[in-house]
């Protein structure tokens, strides 16, 4: 795991709140709950895998794609025709390969510095992104100051019972571009620590990728490198 020490909360409350602040702390508590199920869960999803990098058109939302059928994880997705709501797939960090003979030992690596990289797809019609959360939201839900994190990232920790594990914010702002990912790291230590990432791709579609801890090193180039294989999805 990522070694890292989180501050214990500062244990202050706040005398006064507005009705909006409560409700975005109710959204964001909820929001903890959430990802961290999804977490505690995502390594031991039931994936089947195929080395064909045939494309296989898909119409997610009402956004047509043209996806490589070794970049998808579950094969009823790769069946193609239809409208899915959310498309899921996965690639090897930093290269974006997909499965092939030749990575599999790398896709079969449940460990803290697997290059598994987990992408999902769905049509923007609205939601936040992790930018947007991050400002909106999980500010206002910080158990203490940030601490320093890798390349120059802060990590912000999030308030919570602590039970299932630590929760925070990895960001970085210099003033003209914002970086944020919701990180979560396992109690049980049998468990990967992770991060996940919401952006926009500019074509219509929000992407949200997943991806260990250690890699977060490599946050100055991964947004670049997500919004680069989703364009090259175009029909």
């Amino acid at each position: 795991m990522m070694p890292m020490t989180l501050p214990n909360g500062t244990g202050m409350r706040a005398r006064h709140f507005t009705p909006m602040v409560v409700a975005l702390v109710l959204v964001g508590t909820a929001l903890v709950a959430n990802t961290v199920g999804k977490w505690m869960t995502y390594t031991s999803q039931p994936s089947s895998w195929t080395q064909s990098p045939e494309r296989v058109p898909v119409t997610i939302g009402d956004i047509a794609r043209s996806i490589p059928a070794n970049m998808m994880r579950h094969s009823n997705e790769r069946a193609g025709g239809g409208e899915i709501d959310t498309l899921h797939l996965a690639v090897l960090w930093p290269s974006l390969e997909g499965y092939s003979q030749e990575t599999a030992r790398a896709f079969a690596d449940p460990g803290d510095r697997s290059p598994v990289l987990s992408l999902s797809l769905r049509a923007d019609t609205g939601g936040l992104d992790t930018n947007e959360r991050f400002e909106r939201v999980w500010m206002s839900l910080a158990a203490g100051d940030a601490f320093p994190g890798p390349e120059g990232l802060a990590l912000l920790p999030l308030a919570g019972d602590g039970l299932a594990g630590t929760d925070f914010v990895a960001h970085r702002n210099d003033g003209e571009t914002l970086f944020a990912a919701r990180c979560f790291t396992p109690r049980d230590q049998a468990l990967a620590a992770n991060c996940e990432r919401t952006i926009r791709t500019g074509a219509g579609l929000l992407a949200t990728y997943r991806f260990r801890q250690v890699h977060l090193r490599d946050w100055r180039s991964m947004d670049g490198a997500i919004a680069t294989l989703v364009a090259s999805f175009a029909p």
